[in-house]
């Protein structure tokens, strides 16, 4: 396939040649000409990213009933947005057995020295013609960025049955797309494989696939795990096998449901899986691997995987006959506690390294930091990190991106958090550190891994400036040559006798002067009561807005949002952090750093009934369940299971906003 024309984007080509854009000596034509091949090379690099269709037809040629397959591929660029919802429309006289059957795609390949991946998926559709004649199918259509991409249409000849055995033309449909019918591996066609009708037979290639005895003597299906032991969040691989002594056909197949692990795929494509011979009973069996499971336990207990179920059609066994794979036991328990380091979330298990980055290093007071944590590694990666919380420091949600995929049989790859942290301290602000205890199973011990986020710079604001010093009060001079005449205002002796004439009294003599003189110093202490209480109010309603209360009617109400759109993760995400505040809000306690299983008994010590802390605990744990899901389940269902978690939430947020300590 030809791969579509990569064009650099302008802006790389403006950064490669800085000095040639900002040289004086550059001619106005020539930056004109420079600007119009940017803008020229613009939608070539937007078209490069759309994805590659391919379609094709298992056959060109078919006979009237015969079905054949339909196929179609897109790939994308890493990053590029999954291709979905794949449609395909088919002539009158042609119909639509079965399908589509959708399965995920990747292709690696070397240019220039530069290693390019690219992910997709491909469907497959059975088909059947009615009538004879020439038919041009449309090109199946995909989903991608909202917007409909079309194939390349499909040319078929139909020809009257004539009665020949037809060829086996229906796929495998499994996981990751059709796999043709397995041949005749070993005498004519349609014979059981006997050891003594070949001498030439091959040896055994797998015997480790032996058993002693066989489930069925003609096909079976089989699941087989790398252990039946392991600690919660510790990958269990489960392969699956079809055993199989004489040629047949598989459709209708259903994984194992696995309902109390987190699961990932494995076989990116079971096509290129070859059948391999094994004893089973003391009879020659072929083996293929037709599914691969990594599989992460959610709790501690036997679990089970439950059977993996298809249909089988073979010359004697019949059509569509159901089989089902046996189920797998795991006995799940949790990692020890001796030795288990604070700050410990069960299922952390795995192999990981921890970087971190803070950008910038210089800021103002009150500004922010962008703190990036990122996880790389193998195994069941943690869904959130404990961070350094201290006085003058807010660290915000973080942002969580992530590319996980199989790796040499495990699952591995890097999980990012990006946080957003607003200092309110000035001087060298040390940030702290980072822990991320988990268990390793390899080592069967707990391993810590830290990274030191730093120092950061923090330049404080200046006050505002102080006001004016008060002026002297007018007059003071003149009290000066006041105190040096005392008497000067006494009238004078008297020179006859006479009634008492007491002196005119001045206007604000008596209660108005003393009522004159009292207001400036009552104003001034009623201004500043009005200014302290104003303040004081304004504190109340900031603090109000980052009180634990207020943030869980915040997180109560985005999870009523998130549920309202049928994302059942954001919901389970906005509940737990409304339990947390509300818990922070009653008690005191900050929940988020206690252990879910040590979460009652801290909660009973602070007086909280039983049956309120079980209902509490209860909710968290369904939260905690659900975030261990790779993605949110959407449709009736994951709507209907937001909608009662929300239900779940707002009771308990109401009886610990009711209860209070006695």
């Amino acid at each position: 396939m030809t791969r579509p024309l990569r064009s650099p984007a302008p802006l790389a080509l403006a950064a490669r040649f800085p000095a040639a854009l900002a040289a004086p000596r550059l001619a106005p034509l020539a930056t004109a000409l420079l600007f119009a091949l940017l803008a020229l090379l613009a939608p070539l690099r937007a078209r490069a990213q759309q994805p590659e269709l391919s379609s094709r037809a298992s056959s060109t040629e078919v006979e009237v009933g015969e079905p054949f397959t339909v196929e179609v591929k897109a790939l994308v660029e890493r990053g590029g947005g999954m291709p979905s919802d794949p449609e395909l429309r088919v002539p009158p006289d042609l119909s639509i057995v079965s399908g589509p059957s959708i399965g995920t795609q990747m292709k690696t390949q070397l240019s220039g020295g530069v290693m390019t991946t690219q992910l997709g998926i491909s469907a497959t559709w059975q088909i059947v013609a009615d009538k004879p004649g020439r038919y041009t199918i449309p090109g199946p259509t995909i989903g991608w960025n909202g917007k409909r991409l079309t194939a390349a249409p499909i040319l078929i000849k139909v020809v009257p049955a004539s009665g020949r055995p037809r060829r086996p033309n229906n796929p495998f449909l499994l996981p990751g797309g059709p796999m043709p019918g397995f041949p005749w591996p070993f005498g004519g066609p349609g014979g059981l494989l006997d050891d003594d009708e070949v001498e030439d037979e091959p040896e055994d290639q797998a015997p480790e696939l032996a058993m002693p005895s066989e489930p069925d003597p003609i096909v079976f299906l089989r699941a087989i795990p790398d252990k039946t032991a392991a600690v919660v969040g510790e990958q269990v691989t489960v392969s699956f096998y079809l055993y199989f002594r004489e040629n047949a056909e598989m459709s209708e197949p259903r994984a194992a449901p696995a309902a109390d692990f987190l699961r990932h795929p494995l076989l990116e494509d079971p096509r290129h899986e070859r059948p391999v011979y094994t004893r089973v009973g003391g009879h020659r069996y072929a083996a293929r691997l037709i599914d691969k499971l990594a599989l992460f336990p959610l709790k501690a207990g036997e679990l089970h995987t439950g059977s993996m179920q298809a249909r089988i059609t073979g010359r004697r066994i019949g059509a569509r006959v159901l089989r089902e794979s046996n189920d797998v036991v795991v006995r799940v328990t949790e990692p020890p506690l001796a030795g288990r380091p604070s700050g410990y979330v069960l299922g952390d298990v795995g192999q990981f390294t921890l970087k971190a980055t803070v950008q910038p290093r210089q800021i103002e007071q009150g500004g922010s930091v962008a703190v990036t944590v990122q996880v790389a590694g193998t195994g069941n990666f943690p869904q959130s990190l404990r961070v350094p919380e201290r006085t003058g420091l807010e660290w915000l949600d973080p942002e969580k991106r992530e590319s996980l995929e199989p790796r040499g049989g495990a699952i591995g790859g890097f999980r990012s958090f990006g946080y957003v942290v607003r200092i309110q301290e000035s001087g060298a602000v040390d940030l702290g550190k980072i822990e991320l205890p988990y268990w390793d199973p390899a080592q069967k011990r707990y391993v810590v891994e830290g990274a030191e986020l730093g120092v950061v710079q923090v330049t404080p604001v200046a006050p505002p400036a102080a006001s004016a010093p008060l002026s002297r009060a007018p007059g003071a001079a003149d009290g000066a040559a006041g105190r040096a005449e005392p008497f000067a205002g006494m009238p004078g002796l008297r020179t006859s006798l006479g009634p008492y004439a007491p002196p005119a009294t001045l206007p604000l003599d008596g209660a108005p002067f003393w009522l004159l003189l009292a207001a400036p110093p009552l104003a001034v202490t009623l201004f500043g009561a009005g200014a302290r209480l104003a303040r004081r109010a304004r504190e109340r309603r900031a603090a109000g807005a980052t009180s634990p209360a207020r943030l869980a009617a915040v997180a109560l109400g985005e999870a009523e949002e998130a549920a309202a759109q049928g994302d059942l993760g954001a919901t389970a995400a906005a509940i737990e952090r409304a339990v947390h505040r509300a818990i922070e809000s009653a008690t005191g306690l900050r929940s988020r750093g206690v252990l879910l299983a040590a979460l009652p008994e801290e909660l009973g010590q602070r007086g909280v009934p039983d049956a309120l802390s079980a209902r509490a605990c209860e909710t968290l744990a369904a939260c905690e369940a659900i975030r261990f899901e790779p993605a949110a389940r959407g449709g009736s269902a994951g709507a209907a299971a937001a909608a009662a978690l929300v239900e779940q939430g707002r009771a308990v947020l109401t009886e610990l906003a009711r209860w209070k300590p006695t």
